[in-house]
C-alpha cells in the first residue's frame, strides 16, 4: 500500500544536505577568482587547474538546492493555504532579498566589482550615495526585454533568492492540486512506475526536454544562473515536490542511489572530455545537432547526482545533531552575506605575491570567519533575524 510524503516527521538528512549544499556553494565561489578564463567580479591573475576542476565538479549544486527547496516545499504548503504560503515566502525570501540584499549588502559587493575591473573610482559612500542605484550599478533589471530570463541580473548571486519566491508563487496553486486526495491517482501511477532499478531516470525525461526547449538568446547556456537555465530550474523545484509526495520516490531513489552516482561520475568524465577537447565556447553553440546534445547530457548529469545524492543523505544523514540546529538555521543568512564578504576579502588577496592556492586558503578562512561573527547578532536579535528572513523568538529583543 502506497503511503503519502509524511509531512509530521522531520526530515533531517534533507537539513544536513541543505547545509552541506550551501557550505559548498561557499567553497564554489572562494574559488571563482581562481577559475580558468573566467570573467568572475574578482580575478586572480594567474589560474588554478586544481581549483578549476574542484569548481567544475560542483556544478549540481543549484540544481541540488531547488531540489531541496522543493522537497521542504511540500512540508511548508501542507500547513498553509497559498494565500498564507505566499506572505510566508515573501517574509523569508523577499525582505532579505529587497531590504538587506539589494539596499544593502549587494552594494559592498558591485562596489568592489567595479572599482577591480575600472567601471568606477572613488569611496564607498560616494559609491553608494551617487552611483549605486543608477542603471548602470544597480544589481536588479527593471528592464523586461525578450533575453531578460538570460541575464542573472536579479540581484547577482542572489538570483536564487528571488527566483526561489517566484517559483513558490506560481506553482503553490498547482501543488495545492496536485495533493488533493482525488487528485492523488496521478502522483501514485507515477510513483509506481518509478519505483523500480532505472526507473527515477524516467523523471530525467522531463528535465532534458525543458532544458533542450530553453533556447538561446532567451535561456543561454551556460549562463550566470549557475551554468543552467532558468526553466529547468523550476523543473527541479515541481520535480522534487512530486518526490515527496509518495514514499514510493524515496524507495526508487534508495533503488537508485549506486546507478545514479555511476551515471554522474560517467557523464561529468564525458563532459570534461568534451570541454577539454572541444574548448568551452562548445556549450555555448548554435549548432543544432550539438546543442540538443550538449543540453541533453547536462541536464542527465544533474539529476543523476541529485538522485545520488538524495541517496546517499537518505542513508547516512538521517540523524539530528546540535550543530544541525545551529547551521540550518542560519543557512539563509549565511547564503545571503557569503559572496560579498568574499569578494571582499578576495579584492586584496589576489594581489598578494603568492600562489593562487595559498590565496585560495585565505579568501575560505578570512570570508568564513568574518561571515560567522556577523551571524552572531543576526542570531540574537529579533530585528535582525526578521531582516534575514528568520522567524521570531519570544523573549528576544
Amino acid at each position: 500500500m502506497a503511503t503519502a510524503g509524511s509531512t509530521s516527521e522531520r526530515w533531517f538528512w534533507l537539513d544536513w544536505l541543505r547545509v552541506l549544499a550551501i557550505g559548498l556553494v561557499f567553497l564554489y565561489h572562494s574559488g571563482m577568482p581562481f577559475m580558468i578564463d573566467s570573467s568572475w567580479h574578482i580575478t586572480n591573475l594567474q589560474p588554478d587547474f586544481a581549483i578549476t576542476l574542484f569548481n567544475i565538479m560542483l556544478s549540481p549544486l543549484m540544481p541540488l538546492l531547488f531540489v531541496v527547496s522543493g522537497i521542504s516545499t511540500y512540508f511548508s504548503l501542507s500547513k498553509r493555504s497559498p494565500g498564507q504560503f505566499a506572505w510566508d515566502r515573501f517574509k523569508r525570501l523577499m525582505i532579505p532579498f529587497i531590504f538587506v540584499g539589494l539596499l544593502l549588502i549587494l552594494s559592498v559587493h558591485v562596489y568592489f566589482d567595479s572599482v577591480f575591473h575600472g567601471t568606477f573610482a572613488g569611496s564607498f559612500q560616494g559609491f553608494y550615495f551617487g552611483q549605486y542605484f543608477t542603471a548602470k550599478f544597480f544589481p536588479f533589471d527593471f528592464d523586461l526585454s525578450l533575453t531578460y530570463f538570460a541575464n542573472s541580473n536579479q540581484g547577482v548571486y542572489l538570483w536564487y533568492v528571488f527566483w526561489l519566491f517566484v517559483f513558490s508563487l506560481v506553482t503553490a496553486h498547482f501543488f495545492k492540486w496536485v495533493t488533493k486526495q482525488e487528485n492523488r491517482g496521478m502522483t501514485s501511477r507515477l510513483a509506481a512506475i518509478t519505483n523500480r532499478l532505472g526507473g527515477i531516470f524516467l523523471l530525467a525525461i522531463p528535465l532534458i526536454i525543458v532544458n533542450v526547449a530553453s533556447v538561446p538568446p532567451f535561456f543561454i547556456f551556460p549562463s550566470g544562473y549557475g551554468a543552467g537555465k532558468l526553466p529547468t530550474y523550476l523543473a527541479y523545484f515541481i520535480l522534487a515536490y512530486f518526490l515527496a509526495t509518495d514514499s514510493r520516490f524515496g524507495e526508487s531513489i534508495d533503488k537508485n542511489t549506486v546507478l545514479s552516482l555511476l551515471v554522474g561520475v560517467g557523464t561529468t568524465a564525458f563532459m570534461l572530455f568534451w570541454l577539454v577537447t572541444f574548448g568551452a565556447e562548445t556549450f555555448a553553440t548554435t549548432d543544432p545537432a550539438v546543442y540538443v546534445f550538449v543540453s541533453a547530457v547536462w541536464a542527465l548529469n544533474g539529476w543523476s547526482w541529485v538522485v545520488a545524492i538524495l541517496g546517499l543523505g537518505r542513508r547516512f544523514l538521517y540523524f539530528k545533531h546540535k550543530l544541525l540546529l545551529f547551521t540550518n538555521e542560519l543557512v539563509l543568512p549565511f547564503y545571503i552575506l557569503h559572496q560579498t564578504i568574499i569578494v571582499a576579502i578576495a579584492f586584496f588577496v589576489v594581489s598578494l605575491n603568492l600562489i593562487p592556492m595559498a590565496k585560495y586558503f585565505i579568501i575560505i578562512l578570512a570570508s568564513l570567519s568574518i561571515v560567522t561573527v556577523l551571524l552572531l547578532p543576526i542570531r540574537q536579535l529579533n530585528a535582525l533575524r526578521f531582516l534575514f528572513g528568520m522567524g521570531i523568538k519570544k523573549g528576544k529583543r
